[in-house]
């Protein structure tokens, strides 16, 4: 998801169904690609029906391109069904026109850039991930982009409870504009114990995840967040005292983002991939601090409080899932 809520359309009717709606396409993506979109589509719709009950409440442009062609829609992710998503079809020349303004070049990309003035998600095909050799060969390429899909399309349930926060937060501070999700692993990633703490911070959420009782459950949390106090009274101090609030927000919206990615990953009705290899090749496959405890904090929330905890990372933003846990443990 990038900018300040980071931490990527279909062109004629076959795309999304004979209902669909669409401008004449100028160009065409391959029928793998369009199937692949259907498929994600869908996804994105039964997961927020049956996981997260997570809504878009407002209208975001939706782009998907591959090595030729830009698809976009006004629709694609509020849309009733798929065969009410209009689409739009126009050829690129290896450059990505975004609905901002900004350009890109047509590459591996999935993101959601959300709280200006154009709020879009934006995703390459599959057929141009294979051709960048991006592989994975446990879930299958095309399963895991679905996951990456629901991710990002998280963050746009999130943009007017955790994205709002984090933009008064950036404002308050006068923040860089490059403030995002993973700056604190970038100023202290080179601190062995900052490091450290975070790495037994997350071992421990996993391991409350696991326990098979909730009385251990609640004790390996609770270790947890004494180390992530410590850890916040230690460093995030002075001029740095923002980035308290700062990593609550951010584990929030990467936390849930990729918990809703592998929840449907191991949803019979989903990707139907077991639980251990939905864990070890999408859940804790990444190298970024913010996902990887992010998600244990969601896993720990689930053992020990039930689902509740979802109506507030997906809907009113009422508290982070730090904040929701140490209420869980009182």
């Amino acid at each position: 998801m990038r900018a300040i809520l980071i931490a990527a359309a279909l062109a004629a009717s076959a795309l999304v169904g004979s209902g669909a709606r669409a401008e004449p396409a100028a160009c065409d993506v391959s029928a793998a690609d369009r199937a692949w979109i259907n498929r994600a589509l869908g996804a994105w719709r039964y997961s927020a029906d049956a996981i997260t009950g997570a809504k878009v409440s407002q209208a975001f442009d939706t782009v998907f391109f591959d090595e030729a062609c830009v698809l976009v829609s006004p629709n694609a992710l509020t849309a009733e069904s798929l065969d009410a998503i209009i689409w739009t079809a126009t050829p690129h020349d290896g450059e990505i026109e975004l609905p901002n303004g900004d350009k890109m070049p047509a590459s591996v990309t999935s993101f959601a850039d959300a709280g200006g003035d154009d709020d879009f998600f934006v995703m390459s095909t599959p057929s141009l991930w294979e051709a960048a050799g991006v592989r994975n060969d446990a879930l299958g390429l095309e399963t895991m982009m679905v996951a990456v899909l629901l991710h990002e399309g998280a963050h746009l349930a999130q943009v007017d409870t955790y994205g709002a926060r984090m933009s008064a937060l950036v404002e308050f501070n006068q923040l860089p504009e490059d403030f995002n999700d993973d700056t604190i692993q970038y100023r202290f990633g080179d601190d062995p114990a900052f490091e450290a703490s975070i790495a037994r911070e997350t071992d421990l959420l996993f391991q409350a995840a696991a326990a098979p009782d909730r009385a251990g459950a609640r004790q390996y949390a609770g270790e947890a967040l004494a180390l992530m106090h410590a850890r916040h009274t230690r460093w995030f101090v002075g001029d740095d005292a923002y980035l308290s609030e700062a990593e609550y927000i951010w584990l929030t919206l990467e936390g849930a983002g990729q918990w809703a990615g592998y929840r449907w990953l191991i949803d019979p009705n989903g990707g139907d991939i077991s639980e251990e290899i939905a864990m070890a090749h999408f859940a804790r496959r990444g190298r970024w601090w913010s996902q990887n405890e992010g998600i244990a904090l969601a896993l720990a929330l689930d053992r020990i409080a039930g689902p509740r905890w979802r109506r507030h990372a997906f809907g009113d933003g009422a508290e982070t899932l730090p904040a929701m846990l140490e209420r869980a443990l009182r």
